[in-house]
């Protein structure tokens, strides 16, 4: 049996609920969290991403490549090595000493989801698809080493439209035979995989077992 944490993920900013509950073992890393994120969303995993305990002044960043750390830390090296700044940069010699950049790997679920139970990931820095992680409980005896979705709600939006104002158009030209690309979206569609809860759940043990 494995001590596990439950959560329910929700995208946020869209005009209708899309959510999805599941379960992971806590003995893991946001790097596996974020794995398992993208198959429970059923996102294609082809952009960066990154957890925050706070969208506006965060004072942590979990990111997804450690290039962004590096990036973090020389951008802050070069502002504190002049010897004079302007307004603009010390407005962001501020914000950047106030966060803490850290690669998803090198931090435990443990050390802080009981103690943040709001975070936010952000996904596609572009499109920027904000999800709010909501930690729901502690379970004790969960008899898995692998993720599971429980609950869902709402189909995910398309990928690489422009975000919500380019799903919404794709929807509603869908929702228009008169559209003179009404037969073009609807064959581009016919890709689209709807959310399969078995489908999704069995690739979250292929994928994303957690080792004990």
């Amino acid at each position: 049996m494995y001590k596990a944490y439950q959560f329910k993920l929700s995208l946020m900013d869209g005009d209708e609920p899309i959510w999805r509950r599941f379960v992971i073992p806590a003995e893991t890393n946001f790097k596996r969290l974020h794995d398992a994120i993208q198959l429970v969303m059923w996102w294609d995993d082809e952009h960066l991403a990154k957890f925050e305990d706070d969208l506006r002044e965060p004072t942590f960043r979990f990111v997804l490549f450690r290039d962004e750390v590096y990036d973090h830390k020389e951008h802050l090296a070069y502002l504190k090595s002049k010897s004079e700044l302007s307004e603009f940069e010390r407005l962001m010699l501020s914000r950047l000493q106030r966060v803490k950049v850290r690669h998803m790997k090198n931090v435990k679920l443990p050390t802080i989801i009981e103690k943040h139970p709001v975070l936010y990931y952000t996904y596609d820095y572009g499109e920027d698809w904000t999800h709010e992680l909501a930690f729901e409980g502690v379970i004790e005896d969960y008899p898995n080493p692998y993720p599971t979705v429980t609950e869902w709600v709402g189909e995910t939006p398309h990928e690489g439209v422009g975000g919500w104002e380019g799903n919404q158009m794709i929807r509603d030209i869908l929702a228009d035979p008169t559209h003179p690309e009404h037969e073009e979206y609807k064959e581009a569609s016919k890709g689209v995989q709807a959310y399969d809860i078995d489908k999704i759940n069995h690739m979250l043990e292929v994928y994303v077992t957690v080792k004990k």
